[in-house]
């Protein structure tokens, strides 16, 4: 295969690929070129050492915690309320 042959078969891969990233269309109804990309293995690693982190810092039970504790609040109030009305008003 000669170089003229191979730049024109690059060329056609190109435009598909371009083909391929301009078919998405955006909330009005226009279409948005857009290109797919991924991440290295840097920083796939990166993220992973971050959550590992978290992990490690015991962040994930603390922040599970600090969700119940609202959740145990309201349901207190709630069953205050409901005894207040049931056995109180009266």
């Amino acid at each position: 295969m000669d170089q003229s042959s191979k730049e024109a078969t690059d060329d056609n891969k190109d435009s598909a690929a371009e083909k391929a990233d301009s078919d998405e269309v955006d909330d009005v109804g226009e279409k948005k070129k857009t290109r797919k990309i991924g991440c290295n293995n840097e920083e796939v690693l990166a993220v992973l050492a971050h959550e590992l982190g978290h992990w490690k810092l015991s962040h994930n039970l603390k922040n599970l915690l600090i969700g119940q504790v609202p959740r145990y609040i309201y349901i207190y109030i709630y069953i205050y309320i409901y005894i207040y009305i049931l056995y109180i008003q009266d």
